[in-house]
């Protein structure tokens, strides 16, 4: 790997392979490394899981420098580079993906190209269910229409069945031709008011509550307000592990998990893919979990 194509300082000596999540600043506290990584040495792999910061002018050339490394073995795509790297793939990705417009885990291919897929809305749909128990039935409301929105709504819309209702929240029209082709219900943010009163569901998938956000809560403490008790508020957020959305959701007293749970489920999933010698979902998620 052309390490002048990172922003930041990185070691590869000593690996057979490796696997990396690609961002923007996942070096900045991305937990994706702690995770893989103590799985790579519960199955005694000489592997590691490495931070790569890239920039928009060097990420396409990082991905084919990358492609062309046969000691690279996948790993997670990271905010911003979702959808420019299902671009990148050109077709090679699953059904999924191609349907979400974005991925967040390479994988290489049993012919050793490398693959694509998402694996956001399965891994949310996961952690909400082990806490909560099925989702079908529930009226659920998306907010966000960006790529892990849209693998939530995907994948929430087909847990919800007939008896259930999905509905994306949107900014100027965003997600509404997504909407369309699931099948599910588009709202205004600006309307969003009109929606808060019988929902069971809502799912923070924006970027409202992180970074430069974490002082902000997409929905108002007036909107939060509008709850019904038994609303569940799911931020997809991990980092800060209690966001300012689940305070106030908790104070109204709605009951609010993070991202956590998602985010663990995500690692599990994604290194069972790209580790055909180490797929046992049980054995990767306890290492995972004593990390």
């Amino acid at each position: 790997m052309d390490i002048s194509l990172i922003e930041n300082q990185i070691t590869i000596g000593g690996l057979d392979k490796y696997a990396a999540i690609i961002g923007k600043n996942p070096s900045n506290g991305a937990r994706s490394p702690k995770l893989w990584n103590a799985a790579f040495n519960e199955y005694g792999l000489k592997c590691s899981m490495l931070p790569l910061d890239v920039t928009n002018d060097n990420i396409l050339d990082l991905l084919n420098d990358l492609n062309q490394d046969v000691n690279f073995i996948g790993g997670a795509i990271a905010v911003p580079y979702k959808v420019v790297v299902a671009k990148w793939l050109n077709g090679n990705i699953t059904t999924e993906a191609r349907n979400i417009g974005a991925v967040n885990c390479l994988f290489r291919d049993k012919k050793g190209k490398l693959k694509g897929t998402n694996t956001d809305g399965e891994a949310a749909l996961r952690s909400y269910e082990s806490k909560y128990g099925s989702v079908a039935g529930k009226t659920v409301l998306v907010l966000g229409t960006g790529g892990a929105a849209k693998a939530v709504a995907a994948y929430f819309s087909a847990g919800v069945g007939k008896t259930g209702a999905v509905s994306i929240v949107g900014r100027r029209n965003h997600g509404i031709i997504f909407s369309k082709v699931l099948g599910v219900r588009w709202i205004d943010w600006e309307e969003i008011g009109q929606h808060l009163t019988d929902v069971d569901l809502i799912i923070n998938c924006t970027t409202i509550g992180f970074e430069k956000q974490i002082k902000l809560t997409p929905l108002s403490i007036e909107q939060i307000q509008q709850l019904k008790k038994s609303t569940v508020v799911f931020d997809i957020i991990y980092q800060p592990e209690i966001t300012v959305f689940q305070k106030l959701a908790c104070e109204r007293g709605v009951s609010a998990m993070g991202g956590l749970m998602m985010n663990l489920e995500q690692a599990v999933i994604a290194f069972n893919y790209a580790n055909y010698q180490a797929n046992d979902e049980i054995v990767t998620r306890e290492a995972m979990q004593k990390s």
